[in-house]
């Protein structure tokens, strides 16, 4: 959404305009006061009596006018995101008083491709048409200049024959629409072109694939000619990547108890300080989830005049695409459809769709999500009050369907342990922390650095979260969480996971082909936090069934073994590999435990702690069909199924976690935002 617009830029047939500005919108001036973008008070007392005139009532416009002053918009705006007026007919009204052609629809064939249309993705200005042989331009007018442009058509009545009208969402359908294949083909492959070392395209370089080959030869020729040598060296191994995630954990979940108070969240008259805030849902066969999807966004509470919401889907997904058209979406909300090409991936969707973001900062949510209305507030607060390197929020994600199986209440313990103990304790001790699929809230000028999503990770989350922290960026969480549904069975939860540790896999893969240059932009622990969590996790999945191999194995050695023969470092292995077995459940259960309200406490089912053995066993199936894909099917978007059912009338009551985070009350007068 632009500032306070010349008439120049009004007019936008007589010159084109600058095309290039800053898109990054400022919190705060250097005094930090709050910044003005709107247009100036004798403007906004013209623009109501216009309005007034017009037969819009009293209130309407004085409500809108108030909105308006402290958003920094205008009156037109505001009436137009409340929905007071209707957007196409009010423009279709202005351009009859200007005497113009009114376009409902623009040709996307007839727009002329400047390099720089696509600027009009994410802001208001002119596009110009190239129309039965001639050029003409396409303007957005606007009531408070209504007067001048008469006068100014009066004065040269030839203009009218160079200029049309339509409306902004009519001319970013247009913009989105053309060139669109190649829109695709750039952001598809852009992060390999600009920073191939970053990128997740290929598996594996040609050194690491000599790595890999050496790795090989050297392990089948250990076993071949030293296989007690090779299995103990390969014990040692396994046991430490277990105890370190272990002790990783443990320390998270020993400070859990000492979290600091956070600041208060928002001041009344900072309110005017609010940035456009860019919300992103990429949809793949969501149908049935959209109707309870419109309704959570149209619950947050963030002024509509200053709320990019885009509901990002695939060009052929009609039923989705439909369903949402069914819906009543306000003006702030865009449908965008991806053109068929590359990798069907949720990050590839959400680089398309960030290509037209109006947002200095940029959320994304998941389709079955229901995230706590006050969230954008929280998230910007927390991005007001810190630095410029705060480059990403993460939210907390609850589990409301954690009764419905042990394998959605495993899940839930799983969740709770990791975004309410460890992320938090990776956030104070500003380490590098793998993100949640959803629920990531961003300043998008630190997005924009670092190259945006992967299209080619399956698991966008944590490769992202790494290239953030390598240049620089910390991550910090927020209190109030998104609730979403776990998966109930194996099949679908084995997919789900599959495509995780794939994922952690092409990250781990992409970090390590210059570990050296990886090391140094960490920093020696962030570097080891990245690898507990991230070749820790793989590591573990993988080999958790071996573990129990190593027990038996060594078990029956030592039996059979005499007294003499029997080396402290074999008999110390049986045992710490029995404390890794035995610690990694517990202190899987520990971490979840004490994540959980107490009201989750009193939901969860304790008999099914008895079943994490069965769960873990679970991971190490997934990591292993996980390996495979890597190598056979690596892009491969394995999507989690969702279905709209009773329980998600009730998401938050059966989560028992608050709506909002206290606090959230001080920012008033904002309403929920359609």
């Amino acid at each position: 959404m632009a500032p306070n617009k010349s008439t120049e830029h009004r007019f936008a047939g007589f010159s084109e305009p600058e095309m290039t500005a800053n898109r990054t919108t400022s919190f705060r001036n250097t005094h930090g006061t709050p910044l003005s973008r709107g247009p100036p008070p004798a403007a906004r007392s013209s623009e109501a009596r216009f309005f007034l005139k017009c037969g819009i009532g009293k209130p309407q416009v004085s409500a809108a006018a108030a909105a308006a002053k402290v958003n920094a918009t205008s009156i037109e705006k505001e009436l137009i995101a409340e929905g007071v007026i209707d957007s196409e007919l009010y423009y279709c009204w202005l351009a009859g008083e200007l005497g113009l052609p009114y376009l409902s629809e623009i040709d996307p064939d007839q727009v002329v491709r400047l390099r720089s249309v696509d600027v009009l993705l994410h802001r208001d200005g002119p596009l110009r048409l190239s129309r039965a042989g001639r050029q003409v331009t396409v303007i957005v007018p606007e009531a408070r200049s209504l007067g001048e442009d008469k006068a100014r058509f009066a004065s040269t009545p030839a203009l009218r024959d160079q200029l049309v009208v339509a409306s902004p969402a009519t001319i970013r359908r247009a913009v989105w629409q053309t060139g669109a294949s190649d829109r695709v083909r750039k952001i598809t492959f852009e992060l390999d072109q600009d920073q191939q070392d970053a990128s997740a395209r290929r598996v594996l370089t040609g050194p690491q694939g000599f790595v890999l080959a050496l790795a090989v030869y050297l392990s089948a020729t250990g076993f071949m000619l030293w296989p007690f040598l090779a299995f103990t060296v390969l014990h040692v191994i396994l046991t430490m990547f277990f105890s370190g995630g272990i002790l990783l954990r443990l320390a998270a979940l020993l400070a859990a108890g000492f979290k600091p108070a956070r600041k208060p969240v928002a001041k009344p008259w900072e309110r005017r300080s609010l940035p456009v805030y860019t919300v992103l849902i990429a949809l793949h066969d969501e149908a049935e989830m959209v109707p309870a999807l419109v309704s959570r966004m149209s619950a947050l509470r963030w002024p509509r005049s200053l709320l990019d919401v885009k509901y990002v889907c695939e060009a052929d997904d009609s039923a989705t695409i439909q369903a949402l058209l069914e819906q009543k979406l306000g003006p702030h909300c865009e449908i965008l459809r991806i053109p068929d090409f590359g990798p069907r991936t949720k990050p590839k969707a959400l680089q398309y769709a960030l290509q037209g973001a109006r947002g200095s900062l940029v959320a994304v949510y998941d389709a079955e999500d229901k995230p706590a209305p006050g969230q954008l507030l929280e998230a910007w607060a927390a991005f007001r009050d810190g630095d410029s390197r705060l480059g990403c929020v993460q939210a907390p994600l609850a589990i409301a369907n954690m009764r419905t199986s042990w394998i959605s209440g495993l899940f839930a313990l799983e969740y709770s342990g990791l975004f309410r103990v460890l992320i938090p304790f990776l956030a104070r001790t500003r380490m590098p922390i793998p993100l949640g699929g959803t629920s990531n809230h961003f300043r998008r000028a630190a997005l924009e650095s670092v190259g945006g999503w992967d299209p080619h990770n399956v698991t966008e989350d944590a490769d992202l979260g790494l290239r953030l922290y390598a240049r620089g960026y910390r991550t910090g969480t927020l209190k109030s969480a998104t609730v979403e549904s776990a998966p109930t069975t194996l099949g679908v939860w084995t997919r789900q996971r599959t495509r995780w540790l794939k994922g952690w896999a092409q990250t781990w893969l992409v970090a390590m082909r210059r570990p050296g240059r990886t090391m140094r932009a960490l920093g020696m622990p962030g570097f080891a936090i990245f690898q507990l969590m991230i070749a820790g996790m793989l590591v573990s999945a993988l080999a958790h069934p071996l573990m129990f191999v190593f027990i038996g194995f060594t078990l029956a050695w030592l039996a059979g073994a005499s007294s003499a023969s029997v080396s402290t470092l074999h008999s110390a292995l049986v045992w710490i590999d029995l404390a890794n077995i035995g610690g990694s459940y517990l202190i899987f259960i520990a971490m979840g435990w004490r994540g959980f309200t107490s009201h989750e406490q009193a939901r969860m089912k304790v008999p099914w702690f008895f079943l994490t053995p069965a769960y873990w066993f679970m991971m190490s199936l997934a990591g292993w069909r996980a390996l495979g894909q890597l190598m056979s099917n690596t892009h491969l978007w394995e999507k989690t199924p969702h279905a709209a059912t009773p329980e998600w009338a009730a998401l938050t009551k059966t989560t028992g976690i608050k709506k909002d985070t206290p606090g959230m009350e001080r920012v008033k007068g904002i309403e929920p935002s359609s």
